[in-house]
């Protein structure tokens, strides 16, 4: 890396941090390092403009909260690289930061774990009741809480996405006795374990548990929407731990008010946070987590590593790993 000393700001909150420590790590010195809280909902004008000025004048950017927009790439003079913290890149404006020369990297695989892990956590409290019994049990209403659930030995679950996480989440699953049955976007080569491919018409139609891990990109907006919530079996589960995008809302709350299948645990959301007025909010079969599935230690370190690790890559000279775009030449 050159003697100069380059500048890296970093996007992150209290409630969604990021792992500086392995930042440092990985950057080395000599690096000005800050961390700026831009958040994804609403900010005020002058907040919302100190963290676009930090960001202006950096060499390299991670980002974890928070949205970079065009406007914004438009005035980085300096910048060469935006990480990503994770593998959705949908916080970025790619067109701008492509014509800008700038590239822009994520962290394929890093939160497949956690995020796997999290998705499985959700399908057992749901179907064994967990919160609910838990919320009955601080009331003081023992017999009540002993609800009748149901296991998962012998149960269908569909993954919509079969990328790390799906795979990872596949594996958890055969290993409690599940049948797996999954669609990508793209013909799968060969499958490990005993998943299988079908349409994506026959998963909905037939699994006991639909979990959603597509990444968010043009072509996946709203791809869930009423034909294939419609399909669903009346005992079914929907799991979203993606992006809260891949779902028409409406659709979605339309389905669950009227009872079309069992239920929803959610922990991604079209809009985060999720308003306080939120009909979501007022459901009694919707399980909800807070946008926290690559929210463990070990992810923690592992992304910011991988991001750092890019970010170091570009400012030295080089080239990322896991660039998702080819920079036109630099401005």
């Amino acid at each position: 890396m050159s003697q100069a000393r380059k500048r890296v700001v970093v996007t992150a909150t209290s409630e969604m941090p990021v792992n500086i420590k392995a930042v440092a790590r990985e950057l080395g010195a000599p690096v000005e390092l800050e961390v700026v809280p831009l958040a994804f909902g609403d900010m005020s004008l002058g907040a919302r403009e100190r963290c676009w000025e930090s960001i202006s004048s950096a060499d390299g950017l991670l980002v974890r909260t928070g949205v970079i927009p065009g406007e914004l790439i438009g005035r980085c003079a300096h910048l060469k690289v935006i990480a990503l913290h994770g593998a959705g890149v949908d916080q970025v404006d790619i067109r701008a930061a492509t014509e800008g020369g700038i590239y822009v990297t994520n962290t394929p695989g890093a939160n497949a774990e956690s995020v796997a892990e999290l998705a499985l956590g959700l399908i057992i409290s749901f179907r064994r009741g967990i919160a609910q019994a838990d919320s009955l049990v601080r009331q003081g209403r023992w017999e009540q809480a002993r609800t009748l659930g149901g296991e998962l030995k012998g149960k269908r679950l569909g993954i919509v996405g079969y990328g790390h996480i799906g795979q990872t989440l596949a594996g958890l699953a055969l290993a409690v006795g599940m049948e797996v049955v999954v669609w990508s976007r793209s013909p799968l080569a060969s499958l490990s374990g005993r998943a299988r491919q079908v349409t994506i018409e026959e998963l909905f139609g037939t699994a006991d548990v639909v979990s959603l891990h597509l990444a968010l990109v043009p072509d996946t907006v709203g791809l869930i929407g009423r034909k294939l919530l419609s399909l669903m079996r009346k005992d079914a589960l929907l799991v979203n731990t993606a992006r809260g995008a891949l779902v028409v809302q409406d659709d979605l709350l339309q389905a669950l008010q009227e009872e079309w299948f069992a239920g929803a645990a959610l922990d991604v959301f079209d809009k985060e946070p999720l308003p306080a007025n939120s009909a979501f909010l007022r459901l009694p079969n919707v399980l909800f987590t807070p946008h926290m599935g690559g929210s463990t230690v070990e992810c923690l370190a592992r992304v910011a590593s991988m991001a750092a690790c890019d970010i170091r890559l570009v400012m030295e000279g080089g080239v990322p790993r896991f660039a998702v775009n080819t920079p036109w030449p630099s401005r």
